[in-house]
């Protein structure tokens, strides 16, 4: 374990990059803390992945936008990101040792805001499966695709994979449960074939069917914490389906470790109130770290 280097020493690590973490950066930043945002894929988390944000007070427009925006004010504010990924955490008195991609970081505090990952069905199929529209909507321009899933997330999805594959279809085990204006714009799109009640982790001849009629499948079926890290350093931190435990100032059980956001115990999933947590949390570590 590497010794503490005083002059290296972070007030605070902030692990992932969506809204609560870069929210925790800010709030982190203009408290006067040395903080910095560790993410090991895209600036922004799952916002930056979203095409289109109506629901984001003050904002509308496209996911990315708004990640890079939060990006900015953070940086403006003092707090530092980088690339990298945690792939572990251990406490020693009263420090955090962390192993960004290989190379040892310390930290006095820690937030844990690395939010969610898209949950995965096993598909009697050779078909490619994809769950990122965004990243891999382009490879389908003029083909036939395949939606699985019926939340927001799905629609959502769909509306923006329909603008560029010749035909799509979208089916769902139950019936389709997104807000009433996105069933709509689905509903009225002339591309758009919708199969409900129709479960895709059980194979039949009609999904089989389905699946000889596209070329390239999206999964949309939900997401699961990504709370491995805490796992990890104490299994007692998270419970029975995964999110991490804190009190009403999102500290866990283990004294100086946060957590904020997808990742933790709450019921309302939403950009708006992972940016809220984000704001307890830095704000709960400055007094943490002031006591």
């Amino acid at each position: 374990m590497p010794s503490a280097d005083q002059s290296e020493l972070l007030d605070l690590a902030i692990i992932g990059s969506g809204p609560a973490a870069l929210t925790a950066a800010i709030y982190a930043a203009r408290a006067g803390l040395k903080a910095t945002v560790f993410e090991r894929n895209l600036i922004g988390g799952a916002v930056a992945e979203i095409p289109k944000i109506a629901n984001f007070p003050g904002f509308t427009g496209v996911g990315k936008d708004l990640a890079e925006a939060m990006k900015t004010q953070a940086i403006d504010a003092g707090a530092k990101i980088e690339y990298g990924e945690c792939t572990s955490i251990l406490q020693k008195e009263r420090a955090f040792y962390l192993t960004i991609d290989d190379e040892p970081v310390i930290a006095r505090s820690v937030i844990l805001a690395t939010g969610s990952e898209p949950r995965i069905i096993p598909l009697n199929t050779d078909l490619p499966i994809s769950t990122c529209a965004l990243c891999d909507a382009p490879l389908y321009k003029g083909k036939n695709v395949l939606v699985i899933g019926g939340g927001n997330s799905a629609v959502s999805e769909s509306l923006m994979l329909a603008d560029l594959a010749r035909h799509l279809i979208l089916i769902n085990r139950s019936p389709l449960r997104a807000e009433k204006t996105l069933l709509e714009k689905l509903k009225s799109r002339g591309n758009i074939e919708i199969h409900e009640n129709l479960d895709p982790s059980i194979d039949s001849p009609e999904l089989q069917d389905i699946f000889s009629r596209v070329d390239g499948i999206f999964l949309f079926i939900g997401k699961q914490p990504a709370s491995d890290l805490a796992r990890n350093l104490d299994p007692t931190l998270i419970d029975a389906d995964g999110y991490i435990i804190t009190n009403s100032e999102n500290m866990t059980a283990v004294p100086g470790l946060f957590a904020a956001g997808d990742i933790r115990v709450h019921t309302t999933k939403q950009a708006i109130t992972a940016a809220a947590d984000g704001a307890v949390a830095a704000t709960s570590v400055k007094n943490f770290l002031t006591k």
